[in-house]
């Protein structure tokens, strides 16, 4: 999803303290780097990492994921009471939570924010799918005075009963999503004349309801945060605020932490954060729920007469191209170490299973996707193909020095079973919609969890409608049916029969790696927590 534009994730493994960037700050703001601008700061339209992540300190939902990525209470008192049908789910608020403005949280002001991003859409709100695909009477880009039969309704002020399309028994983890955040109706209506328009957001007079509140926004320069003294908890928070300084060249990052001007640096150059000199400073996200993968256009028919596409949609080719391709070639050559692993199939390390690392357990079991050339040159031949002819495909990448090595490994490991891989980078904005469109052969795709279930990967390729889809196979969209009709652990093995068919059996999807990105942060700086989608919160952060 998209997501995948900008990385984070799990419970932060700090390696050490004492390291060469230390203090502290003495005026009490934590200084923190991000690599891209802030977009609008409405819960409902937010959909890239940097600007969630910001918004996760000074907006609250229901639910929010703990460092194993469980959906724990947050806003709600409790789990939510869950009909026998698994259809109605009843949520109550905890008392004494109040809008920064001094306002009561009421549960209208969830239905509202609901309703609202419903009516916005999935063009402008991409997560309102959340809502659109599960909550009864639910209409994507309707009116939001006109959805008389809209499944979310406040009972009461406390009181929250949500009726659902069909059973999702990951449905507590979407509530965690930002786009589940509750807005108040009052302040955006007297602040903007379309309900749909998020003009109303980046303003300083915006009600908020976390550990902190906006004081400066600049969305491509600098977000300053204070201290929010109406937040239920603020006795616990110590930071008199947060600056979000944008920053998009990792090496003046980078370097603006070498210096003293930034504590906490989260887009930085890999090369420099791993050498001795900040070693100590790494702070590595582990696991780094976040997979990186080739898809193949196995689906489109819209170029009946294209060699290529044809060929592709042969499962026996798709799966000597996977066993073709060299993934510890491509490990050493990004160079990450330990941070990066070799990935065999389409749901990385970090998502709970049965009984415990879903991809751990699956792969114990059997690798979906491995490297084995010699198996991988004798499907080649027995379809025609030999050093002397070639099958030529093309790989299209958004254009940066890590997507090139990638593609640049993957070109010369097949070679060797011939396979003519020609690159075809492009620009970022252009490769995302060619790749929504279906507009290529193989294509570069990662993503992190928007949510922390197997779900978050699996939902992607089903649907024949879903953005960048070309899978549509109705017996992989059965097996995941079945698997949701289920609970527990035998939901999960289902879902691992269901990950089994779309890797191993039908090589829809050729899985690479999956991988950590370093951080930087002052050693001084303690109490940062974090969950496996990639959400920080610095609510008891402190200088020590």
């Amino acid at each position: 999803m998209k997501k995948l534009l900008t990385l984070a994730t799990c419970c932060l493994l700090v390696l050490a303290g004492c390291g060469s960037n230390g203090g502290g700050s003495s005026d009490g703001v934590l200084k923190v780097g991000v690599g891209g601008d802030i977009a609008q700061l409405d819960p409902a339209v937010a959909d890239d990492s940097i600007t969630a992540n910001v918004l996760n300190q000074t907006y609250e939902g229901l639910y929010s994921l703990d460092k194993d990525g469980n959906a724990v209470p947050n806003l709600a008192t409790a789990d939510a009471e869950v009909s026998e049908d698994g259809l109605t789910y009843t949520i109550t608020l905890k008392d004494g939570v109040k809008w920064s403005d001094g306002q009561d949280l009421k549960a209208e002001d969830f239905v509202y924010a609901w309703k609202r991003a419903a009516a916005i859409g999935n063009a402008d709100s991409y997560y309102s799918q959340f809502i659109t695909s599960n909550i009864k009477g639910a209409v994507e880009g309707g009116d939001i005075d006109n959805m008389p039969d809209f499944g979310a309704v406040a009972k009461d002020d406390k009181t929250i009963v949500i009726t659902l399309k069909q059973r999702t028994p990951y449905f507590q983890a979407l509530l965690t999503n930002t786009v589940f955040y509750p807005v108040r109706k009052d302040f955006i209506e007297a602040n903007t004349e379309d309900y749909k328009s998020s003009d109303w957001a980046n303003s300083t007079d915006a009600p908020v309801l976390s550990a902190f509140k906006f004081t400066s926004i600049n969305i491509k320069d600098e977000v300053v945060l204070a201290k929010n003294e109406n937040y239920y908890d603020a006795e616990s928070v110590k930071l008199n605020g947060v600056s979000f300084k944008v920053m998009p060249d990792m090496d003046s990052e980078t370097n603006a932490f070498k210096t003293g001007d930034l504590d906490f640096a989260t887009s930085v150059n890999r090369e420099t954060a791993l050498q001795d000199d900040l070693k100590d400073n790494v702070y590595v996200i582990d696991p780094f729920v976040c997979n990186y993968f080739m898809l193949v256009n196995a689906g489109n028919e819209n170029d009946g007469s294209s060699d290529a596409l044809k060929a592709l949609k042969d499962p026996e080719i798709r799966k000597a191209i996977s066993m073709g391709i060299d993934r510890e070639a491509i490990l050493q050559v990004l160079g990450y170490g330990d941070l990066a692993y070799e990935l065999h199939g389409l749901i990385p390390k970090g998502i709970p299973g049965t009984s415990g690392d879903f991809r751990e357990e699956a792969d114990e079991a059997a690798k979906l996707a491995a490297t084995d050339v010699e198996a991988a040159k004798k499907i080649m031949e027995s379809k025609g193909y030999s050093a002397d002819k070639m099958l030529t495909l093309t790989y299209s990448y958004n254009d940066n020095q890590m997507h090139k090595d990638v593609a640049q490994s993957m070109q010369a490991s097949l070679k060797n079973i011939y396979v003519n891989l020609e690159l075809t980078p492009s620009e970022k904005e252009a490769f995302f919609a060619a790749r929504d469109k279906g507009d290529f052969e193989l294509a570069r795709h990662a993503m992190t969890a928007d949510f922390i279930d197997p779900m978050a990967y699996l939902s992607m390729y089903y649907g024949a409608a879903t953005a960048g889809n070309t899978v549509d196979d109705t017996k992989y969209e059965e097996l995941v049916d079945k698997a949701n009709a289920l609970d527990g652990t035998e939901r999960l093995s289902a879902l691992h029969e269901a990950e089994k068919y779309l890797i191993q059996e039908q090589n829809y999807i050729i899985p690479l790696f999956g991988y950590s990105e370093p951080y930087l942060l002052n050693s001084s700086v303690k109490g940062i927590t974090s969950s496996p989608e990639g959400h920080y919160r610095l609510h008891n952060a402190y200088f020590e």
